[in-house]
């Protein structure tokens, strides 16, 4: 069972959470004081994360990670639902999004839809870093990350599967958020991305702070899309 929490009433959103976050996180940061008198507001724990340790091993790859996502909305038995996702959360939703028609509008928090093999050395990097530290302090916690980030380049991404000008969708980036560059890059000759930029917010506080982007994000939700342009 996928531990989750339902808050509000109205439509169904789902929210997924970041790498080495949970569930809780959503309620601490204020997301949901907002979201919560728009949506019925799922919110959950993706498999090894928060209280999702029921199992000793898993996939930690984006493919499971979204049938974690498609697992809960079988629980809550909701066949249409709004999806949010921060970073790991949102490459897990863009999954959803290439396969399946179950998403009305879908929101990227600090993510681009492309794969992480662009950044080969980085999520190397990283990878190596979290397991030398799992080696280092004994906490299996950093093996976990290590996982994650390893299991992520066997995705291919999926800029080219999906109908952009045609999918209810917004990608919100911060301009100092590692991922901005590349996220320019990959869009700018995309036809029909929907792409709101955060000025001066970097990737943590895109997360961290809803201030930044609520307003506009409760607009797309209740009144739909608005072209901006790269």
């Amino acid at each position: 069972m996928i531990p989750y929490l339902t808050i509000g009433k109205g439509p169904d959103l789902i929210l997924g959470h970041g790498m080495a976050q949970n569930k809780e996180l959503w309620i601490r940061n204020g997301w949901i004081k907002r979201l919560s008198k728009i949506r019925r507001v799922h919110i959950f724990d993706f498999e090894g994360h928060g209280k999702n340790n029921l199992l000793e091993e898993y996939d930690f790859t984006v493919e499971s990670m979204a049938k974690n996502i498609i697992s809960l909305s079988e629980i809550l038995k909701i066949k249409k639902y709004d999806f949010m996702g921060f970073s790991m959360g949102a490459r897990a939703g863009f999954e959803i999004l290439k396969k399946h028609t179950m998403i009305n509008k879908f929101i990227s928090l600090g993510m681009h839809p492309g794969t992480p093999r662009l950044e080969k050395k980085r999520f190397q990097k990283r990878s190596n870093a979290m397991f030398n530290l799992g080696e280092k302090t004994g906490n299996k916690y950093y093996f976990k990350l290590s996982k994650i980030l390893k299991n992520a380049l066997s995705w291919d991404g999926v800029i080219d599967d999906i109908d952009w000008k045609n999918t209810d969708h917004m990608i919100i980036i911060g301009e100092k958020d590692v991922n901005y560059q590349l996220t320019r890059k990959l869009l700018q000759n995309i036809n029909g991305i929907n792409l709101f930029i955060l000025k001066e917010i970097n990737h943590k506080n895109t997360f961290d702070i809803p201030d930044h982007s609520i307003d506009y994000i409760i607009n797309f939700l209740e009144k739909g899309r608005k072209k901006l342009s790269l």
